[in-house]
C-alpha cells in the first residue's frame, strides 16, 4: 500500500476516557446519561454532570486528571463532550462484536503454501522487489511460473504486461503479470482479482522485504487461482465469468501499474462488462480487534444481502470501514486513494478491498514473514473466493 494523502489529526484523545465512552455506547444502555435537551448554552459542562453513569464514573475515578484542567472543569466538559460526539461517529457502538483469532474456521486455504510463498517473496534474494530492480524482475519470473503451474493463460503474447509510465519529469517502465480463466462459454463478463507486487526496495544495506506490503495480497491471489481452478474441472460450480489475475507493478510511488491496467482494458476489451474488482493489500497483519477491513460495500446496493456469504464457514471478523485515528501521533489515511482500486473507482468499474490499517511494521524492514498471522491471511483467502463466485445480481447496482 503506497502512503496516500495523510490527513493530521487535530486533538489527542485521552485512550482511558474515549474506551469508557466506547464501553458505554456498545452496550447501548444510555439509560444513566440523560442526553435529553442537552445543548452548549444549558448543559453544566462540569465532568460530574456530564458523567452520571456508573461504569463511566468508576473509570474517571481512576483516571488522573492533570492539574491545569482540574481547575477548569469546563474546558474539560467541552472536551469530555467533543469525545462523546467522536465516540458516537467512530462506530464503537460495534466494538462488542466477537473478533477473535479462536473463531477462525479454515475450510480449504493452505497456510503452509500461503506462507512459503511469503516466505519467497519476501526473501533477501527479492530485495523489496522495488520497481525497475532485481528485485521486481525475479518476482515477476516467479508469479509468471506459479501463473504457468496452475494452467491459467497469459492475456496476450505473454503473461508479462509492460507499461511505461511519467513521473515528474522522467518516462519510466514497469510490468504487470496478468493471467487469465475463461469461462467455458463465451462471454463478456469479466471479475479481476488484484494485488500489487512491488514495494519498497532497499537502503543502503537494509531491505524493505514487504510481506504483508504486499506478499501477502499476491500469496491470496494465487492461492485464489488455484482454488479456481480446482472447481472449474467440476460442472456448474462457479459462475460463467472470465476472471483476470494481476500483480500490478509500481503501485508503491503511485498506482502506476493499475493506471495502465485500466487503460488497457478500456483497448483491449472494449466489449467487456467488468463486474467487479477485488484489490488484496496487506491482509496478513491484523489488529485490534481481530478482523480484516473491507471498502468499498457502499457501490453495492445488495452488499447486506451478500456479506453474509463471505465469512458463513470461516467466521472471519469483517469490518466495513477502517478505525478512526486516535492522537496526534497516528494519521488519516485516505483508503480511497490508498491502493490499486482507486483507478477501476475513477473507471467506475465496481471494487471490493480487503486489507488491514498500517501497523508498527508498515514500510520497513521489520515487516518480515515473522510478523504476519498466516492463518488470519488463509481467512482472508477463503473470504475473498466467496466474492468471485457471487451471483451477478448480487453485484448489479
Amino acid at each position: 500500500m503506497r502512503d496516500s494523502t495523510q490527513l493530521p489529526v487535530t486533538r489527542r484523545m485521552l485512550p482511558s476516557l474515549y474506551q469508557s465512552l466506547c464501553l458505554i455506547l456498545s452496550s447501548r444502555n444510555l439509560s444513566g446519561i440523560n442526553l435529553s435537551g442537552i445543548s452548549l448554552s444549558s448543559i453544566n459542562l462540569g465532568p460530574s454532570t456530564l458523567f452520571r453513569h456508573t461504569r463511566l464514573s468508576q473509570r474517571l475515578a481512576k483516571f488522573h486528571i492533570p492539574r491545569p484542567i482540574k481547575h477548569q472543569s469546563q474546558r474539560f466538559g467541552i472536551f469530555a463532550l467533543a469525545c462523546f460526539v467522536a465516540a458516537t461517529l467512530s462506530g464503537c457502538a460495534n466494538s462488542l462484536e466477537t473478533c477473535a483469532r479462536t473463531e477462525l474456521k479454515l475450510t480449504w486455504a493452505e497456510p503452509a503454501e500461503l506462507q512459503a510463498t511469503v516466505t519467497i517473496l519476501s526473501s533477501d534474494e527479492f530485495e523489496g522487489r522495488k520497481t525497475q530492480t532485481q528485485g521486481a524482475a525475479k518476482s515477476r519470473d516467479y508469479i509468471k511460473q506459479q501463473f504457468e503451474s496452475l494452467n491459467l493463460q497469459p492475456w496476450g503474447a505473454d503473461f508479462i504486461v509492460p507499461f511505461e509510465y511519467q513521473t515528474f519529469f522522467t518516462q519510466e517502465t514497469g510490468a504487470n503479470v496478468v493471467a487469465t480463466a475463461m469461462a467455458k462459454e463465451p462471454t463478456t463478463r469479466w471479475r479481476i482479482i488484484v494485488a500489487h507486487y512491488d514495494h519498497l526496495g532497499m537502503s543502503g544495506s537494509k531491505i524493505y522485504h514487504g510481506a504483508d506490503d504486499n506478499a501477502s495480497g499476491v500469496a491470496a491471489m494465487l492461492a485464489i487461482a488455484k482454488h479456481w481452478q480446482q472447481f472449474a474441472l467440476q460442472p456448474n460450480t462457479l459462475p460463467k465469468v472470465n476472471l483476470m489475475f494481476v500483480a500490478t507493478d509500481a503501485e508503491e510511488p503511485g498506482l502506476y501499474g493499475s493506471i495502465a491496467l485500466v487503460e488497457q482494458l478500456k483497448t483491449r476489451l472494449p466489449e467487456a462488462t467488468f463486474e467487479l474488482m477485488i484489490n488484496l493489500d496487506m491482509v496478513s497483519h491484523p489488529s485490534r480487534p481481530y478482523g480484516i477491513y473491507l471498502e468499498g460495500s457502499r457501490n453495492f446496493t445488495q452488499f447486506n444481502q451478500f456479506k453474509p456469504l463471505l465469512n458463513q464457514q470461516n467466521r472471519l471478523c469483517i469490518k466495513l470501514t477502517h478505525p478512526k485515528p486516535v492522537g496526534r501521533s497516528i494519521q488519516s489515511t485516505d483508503w480511497l486513494r490508498a491502493s490499486d482500486h482507486y483507478p477501476f473507482h475513477k473507471a467506475n468499474i465496481p471494487w471490493l478491498y480487503f486489507g488491514v490499517p498500517t501497523h508498527p511494521q508498515y514500510h520497513t524492514p521489520e515487516d518480515t514473514v515473522a510478523t504476519i498471522d498466516i492463518t488470519f491471511l488463509a481467512a482472508v483467502t477463503e473470504s475473498a473466493f466467496e466474492l468471485l463466485q457471487l451471483n451477478a445480481e448480487y453485484l448489479k447496482n
